[in-house]
């Protein structure tokens, strides 16, 4: 069975919730001075060694909430909180050295953070760990840890580790693959309304000879469901490659086609179209 998905770059999207309290507050019911009087607020405290403040100092830095964007004053008041051991800013830190904001691109460093605020049951630090092990970013490649780590994060009932840990099972990456397996965990984010998740779900129900998992039409479902929540073409190839599975050729060719208008250039998708067209002019 082909590779389902590579795991996601490691992103700040997840960490970026933490606006929370007066800050949140302010930016949305507050006018510009109260804002100002919540950040010098936080800044007293933040100087005095409260950990929160700092964190939500750093988040106002990197967004821009009040104040210009400022990513070297951003990675100030984060490590200040790293510094106190704080697991979300050691998370935040590693993403900076990880994309070089503020600070210059450093992998082994981002990747020493990250290990920190994982090693405190930090479940999105363990995926993105997770991820450099399977990248071999900042640290050896290592699909054996990588699948620790992200056994981890799954285990937390983080949607995105459990993804991650469909995918090591699916495609064998520092286990044995286990279709059956890799379902289950799938099905887990894809009870979350993890739309990555359901497009994989769908792909492996699709493609894969294990009878036990193997399900077209419940794969149609699934796509249609995944393509309904995300404009990613891979949900459209994913819904063709269900279609086609199901014995549905002239829907799968005139869904490739879609995902192909999306994505021109994508060889994945010409042979796939390839093989659906002439699938479909053979049982004419």
């Amino acid at each position: 069975m082909r590779s389902l998905t590579r795991f996601a770059e490691v992103a700040l999207a997840a960490a970026l919730l933490l606006m929370t309290g007066a800050v949140a507050r302010a930016q949305s019911s507050e006018q510009a001075a109260a804002r100002k009087k919540v950040i010098a607020d936080l800044k007293e405290v933040g100087y005095a060694g409260d950990v929160m403040a700092q964190v939500r100092l750093g988040v106002i830095y990197l967004t821009g909430d009040g104040v210009p964007k400022d990513d070297v004053e951003a990675v100030k008041w984060l490590r200040l909180a790293a510094d106190q051991d704080n697991p979300v800013a050691e998370r935040y830190l590693a993403e900076m050295y990880f994309k070089g904001r503020g600070v210059a691109p450093d992998n082994e460093e981002a990747a020493k953070w990250l290990r920190m605020a994982a090693d405190q049951g930090d479940a999105q630090s363990q995926y993105n760990l997770a991820v450099l092990y399977s990248q071999g970013q900042g640290v050896p490649r290592n699909l054996k840890e990588s699948l620790n780590w992200m056994t981890k994060a799954a285990e937390q009932n983080l949607a995105a580790g459990q993804m991650g840990l469909g995918v090591a099972y699916g495609n064998g990456d520092g286990v044995l693959a286990n279709p059956a397996l890799a379902a289950a965990w799938y099905q887990k984010a894809v009870d979350q309304n993890y739309v990555p998740a359901i497009n994989n779900l769908a792909m492996l129900m699709a493609t894969t000879t294990n009878a036990q998992v193997r399900n077209p039409k419940q794969a149609i479902a699934l796509a249609t469901r995944a393509v309904g929540g995300g404009s990613n073409p891979d949900y459209l190839n994913t819904l063709a490659a269900a279609y086609f599975a199901d014995g549905q050729t002239d829907q799968a060719v005139a869904t490739e086609e879609k995902a192909l208008a999306r994505d021109p250039e994508n060889d994945s998708y010409k042979k796939a179209y390839e093989k659906y067209q002439a699938t479909a002019h053979a049982s004419r």
